[in-house]
Order: structure tokens, then C-alpha cells, then sequence
């Protein structure tokens, strides 16, 4: 049972409700989709206008994907609680869609230089740090009647197919093989184009949504945002088992994330000898298993208590990267990008689930928010981590050494007994 109870708006017919749910979910698969080929291709368009492996370059680009969430990624989960959350997603929507089309304005125009792609991914996932708060803190206003488990997992195959779909498309269309010869950075500028395009399929989307109407009382005026956002901290930091599983989430992702989308393109360029097609190939076989993992959630996940799916998850996310030190070829890596994927939704479902099932509808924007910051933000300095950690080992090793460390987290993690227990 919920610890909290709060009033929620009424339960939408059966129709209505799987309108909403997919026309959500279909936003969300094709958008990200767009923002998979943005992270697949982004550092290998860093390398192509600079003409040469920048692993200082490139990390400080991908730190630019996640620092956004970092610095403004708690105030934005108070924006999502204090306005209409769906307002919220068609502002960062098109926003993000005029921001990433400025980069094939900028090269077809022969204006583009290496140093404005940080900026653009800087001012596009500054716009994304509230859509995902906004989702997450809305699904359980679409879903009500249904069960959310089930809910999250299916919303959670539309990001595995958009890493299988916008990864495997980077891995066909900038192959040599397709066009006889490699398209270098003009082919990943007109991939980004049609991510752009992306942004403007998911307002359209979202426009269509009819979100039901809210049956929650506003007691008085509400304080500044300023004060929410300090109450909010302060909540945070009191709750022993959200500081327990923001604290896991923000030192597994520092360990994680940072070889996984720095690590594994230097792995790919640098060890392997490949090229872009096969960074896409790499990435498309993780979501291939995360989405396998998520089904099998959908499936299994109910008889576990969502505090088991967490810490699990993490233990297994870490543990499955060690291997990489002892492989070689690049089928072999294949395989265990594959097997890492499988992990990766004990973490992501478990942890939407228990913060949708145990915390006030009210306030649920700015606790994902804080969610992002610690996935994001500590992806940022993952991956500005990584990029100078290259200069001294190599991609195998770091990724053996971020596993170790992650699996670490999930040990934590059994201390921390109210989150163990939370069902």
C-alpha cells in the first residue's frame, strides 16, 4: 500500500485512457528515437570537424548532455508541480526541435565548428529537463484504474525501441556498404535533421492528449517557487529511503553511465578499429536487452517488492560490465552490451513504480525531477570523468573498473533496510 494517500483525479474511461497512454507513449518512443541518433552521433561529429580522436572533446560535449539536469534540474521539477504538465512537454518539445536544427542550418551554411555542438546539446536537454518529470509525475493521472507496474514497463519499451530504432538507423544509414563509401559528418547532420523533425512529431502528440481534469484542491496561494524548490530539498534530504535511493542512483550512475556513452565509442573506434555504423550497432543491441528485460519485468516484476528490483538491478548493471576486460572481438562485446541491457529496467521500472506508488501526486514532479539530477547530472560528470580517464587507461579497463564500483552500490544498498523494504 502507498504510504501516502492523496486525492487524484477521476479514473478515465477504458477508451480514453488507452487514447492517452499511447498517444504518450508514442511521443515519447519517437522523440526518442530522435535523441537516440543525437547521442549515438554527436561525439563522432565532434571527432569528424576536429580530425582527430578528442576524448577531452568529446567528453566535454557529452558532458553537456546531462549537465542541464544538474544545475537547473530540481527547479524544473517544481515547474512541472506548479503548472500543466502536458504545457510543460510541448514547450520542451518545440524548443528542442528549433535547437538541433540549428546544427544542419549552421554546416550546410558552412558555419559549424566543433565548439557549438556543446552548446547545442547544453540548450537541448536544458528544455528536456522537464519532460520527463512532466511524464512520469503525468502517467499516473493517464493510468488510473490500471495497474502502474505494468503501466511503466510498457512505457518503458518505447525508450528501448527508440535506442534500437535511432541506434541501429545511425548503424545502416552511415555504413559504407549502404552508399558505397562513408557519408563522414554530412550523413549524421541529416540524421540530426530528422531528429529535429522528431520533436515536432511528439508536440503534435502531446497537443492531442485530453488530460482528465484534476479534483485536487489548491489550499490558499501557494508559496514562491523558490520556497517550493527549498521545501522540496528539505523533504528529500528527511526521507530516509528517497536520500537512499537518490544517494545509490547518483553514485551507480557517476560508476556506469560515463563508460557506456564515452567509453563505448572509444571502445569501438579506438580498441576495435570501427567506425560510426558499429557505435550504432553497440547501441542497439543494449536496447535489444533492455527491452527484453522489460518485458520480463512486466511479466515477473509484481511478485518483487520494488526496494529487491533496485538494489538488484544495481548490483547486476555493475557486474555485468566486468567482463569487458577480458573480451576481444567485436561480437563478443555484442553479447555483453546485450546481457548489461537485460539489467537496466530492475533499476528504471522499480524505481518509477515505487516513487509513483509511495509519494503524493502533488509533489511527484519535482521527486523525478530530483531523479534526473541524479541521473543526468552525475552522467555529466560521468562522462567529463571518462573523457579524461581515457588518457590513461584504456576503454576495457574502464569499463571493468565503473562495473566493479557500480556492483558496489547495489551491496550498499542492502544497508539502507526502508528501502529494502518498500514493496
Amino acid at each position: 500500500m502507498p504510504d501516502s494517500q492523496t486525492s487524484s483525479p477521476p479514473a478515465a474511461k477504458p477508451p480514453l485512457r488507452r487514447r492517452n497512454l499511447f498517444l504518450l507513449w508514442l511521443a515519447q518512443f519517437v522523440s526518442g528515437t530522435g535523441d537516440s541518433v543525437f547521442s549515438t552521433c554527436i561525439g563522432f561529429l565532434v571527432i569528424y570537424l576536429i580530425g582527430r580522436n578528442a576524448g577531452f572533446e568529446v567528453g566535454l560535449t557529452r558532458t553537456m548532455d546531462a549537465l542541464p539536469f544538474l544545475l537547473f534540474g530540481a527547479y524544473a521539477g517544481v515547474l512541472v508541480d506548479r503548472f500543466s504538465r502536458r504545457g510543460m512537454m510541448l514547450i520542451s518539445d518545440a524548443a528542442r526541435a528549433l535547437v538541433v536544427a540549428s546544427v544542419p542550418l549552421l554546416y550546410f551554411v558552412g558555419f559549424l565548428s566543433w565548439w557549438m555542438l556543446p552548446v547545442v546539446a547544453f540548450l537541448s536537454y536544458l528544455f528536456a529537463t522537464v519532460f520527463n518529470p512532466a511524464r512520469d509525475a503525468l502517467i499516473p493521472d493517464l493510468a488510473e484504474g490500471a495497474q502502474l507496474l505494468r503501466v511503466n514497463s510498457i512505457f518503458q519499451t518505447s525508450q528501448q525501441l527508440a535506442v534500437i530504432l535511432g541506434a541501429g538507423l545511425v548503424g545502416i544509414l552511415l555504413a559504407p556498404e549502404v552508399f558505397g563509401e562513408s557519408t563522414g559528418p554530412t550523413g549524421i547532420v541529416w540524421l540530426l535533421t530528422a531528429d529535429a523533425a522528431s520533436f515536432v512529431f511528439s508536440f503534435v502528440c502531446v497537443l492531442l492528449i485530453r488530460v482528465p481534469r484534476k479534483t485536487l484542491a489548491e489550499a490558499g496561494k501557494r508559496p514562491s517557487s523558490f520556497t517550493e524548490l527549498k521545501e522540496s530539498l528539505a523533504t528529500a534530504w528527511k526521507d530516509t529511503r528517497l536520500r537512499a535511493l537518490l544517494f545509490l542512483t547518483a553514485v551507480d550512475n557517476f560508476f556506469i553511465m560515463g563508460p557506456a556513452i564515452v567509453g563505448g565509442m572509444f571502445l569501438i573506434k579506438g580498441y576495435l578499429g570501427l567506425e560510426t555504423w558499429a557505435y550504432g550497432v553497440f547501441e542497439a543491441l543494449l536496447g535489444v536487452g533492455w527491452l527484453v528485460g522489460t518485458l520480463l519485468i512486466s511479466r515477473f516484476g509484481s511478485r518483487f517488492k520494488t526496494g529487491h528490483l533496485v538494489i538488484a538491478g544495481m548490483f547486476l548493471d555493475g557486474i555485468t560490465y566486468i567482463p569487458f576486460l577480458f573480451l576481444e572481438t567485436f561480437p563478443q562485446f555484442l553479447i555483453a552490451i546485450f546481457i548489461h541491457g537485460l539489467t537496466i529496467p530492475f533499476i528504471t521500472v522499480g524505481r518509477t513504480t515505487l516513487i509513483q506508488r509511495h509519494y503524493p501526486r502533488e509533489r511527484l514532479g519535482r521527486i523525478f525531477a530530483l531523479v534526473a539530477i541524479t541521473v543526468q547530472g552525475f552522467t555529466a560528470l560521468s562522462a567529463l570523468a571518462t573523457g579524461l580517464a581515457l588518457g590513461w587507461i584504456g576503454p576495457r579497463e574502464l569499463f571493468f573498473f565503473g562495473g566493479a564500483c557500480g556492483a558496489i552500490c547495489g551491496v550498499v544498498g542492502l544497508t539502507f533496510a526502508r528501502l529494502r523494504a518498500t514493496e
